[in-house]
């Protein structure tokens, strides 16, 4: 069970810094005291936030030269700030978990399988059962994870499923993701891994951000359905 390391900067690749520099840089000068900000972690949140880079990154469509952390973390800080979502550490944990558990390829990945067994939250629920203290903390934030990528990137798939098989619909998956990260919020650890006010903030806001994300990647990364 992999467990989200927040921090999307942090994974940017010399491509990603590369791309940034060029969207944003104008002259060598300023070229130069962008890359000294980039250098800075706390300065670099401010680079990021540039509206620029949003279109340079997903409207004129060059996530495919992109490390998936760089596209998230663009897609999801701009997204999120659109519905009135501040909170910078929210947009960096879901860039980080739909770059680690949902693409961890390519940022054109297809949808997952029917048979992928990730659409059970029953296991989730039979899991807690039996689970200690901690383990309880770990099986929520996976859960949560794993139907968080499900429902902001593969909507039109979970709906086709829906109307095809009887199967739940987005909005019983939506509030899976709810439920497991409030849980995962009140649990001790979260304050420990310093997650406590992420998830907490990421719960209440969670079925605005998952329509406002669903529309952003139909918009601009075209996931196959």
């Amino acid at each position: 069970m992999r467990f989200p390391k927040t921090g999307s900067w942090y994974r940017f690749t010399a491509a990603d810094w590369q791309f940034i520099l060029d969207a944003l840089a104008l002259t060598e000068r300023s070229r130069e005291g962008l890359a000294a900000l980039c250098d800075d972690p706390e300065e670099v949140r401010h680079v990021l936030d540039h509206p620029k880079l949003f279109e340079a990154v997903c409207v004129n469509r060059h996530a495919a030269v992109l490390s998936p952390a760089l596209f998230f973390f663009v897609a999801a800080r701009h997204t999120l700030k659109r519905i009135g979502v501040e909170d910078i550490e929210v947009a960096d944990y879901i860039a980080v978990v739909c770059a680690d558990f949902g693409l961890p390829a390519k940022v054109h990945e297809t949808p997952p399988s029917e048979s992928a067994g990730m659409f059970y939250s029953l296991d989730y629920l039979q899991a807690l059962d039996k689970a200690s203290g901690s383990e309880r903390f770990f099986i929520h934030v996976h859960c949560a994870n794993q139907f968080l990528v499900l429902t902001c990137l593969f909507p039109t798939f979970i709906s086709h499923r829906a109307e095809r098989r009887g199967a739940p619909d987005v909005n019983f998956y939506e509030q899976v993701v709810v439920n497991h990260l409030e849980a995962a919020g009140r649990h001790i650890l979260a304050e420990e891994f310093a997650l406590n006010n992420v998830l907490t903030k990421l719960s209440a806001a969670f079925p605005p951000v998952r329509r406002a994300m669903n529309h952003t990647l139909r918009e601009y990364l075209h996931l196959g359905s």
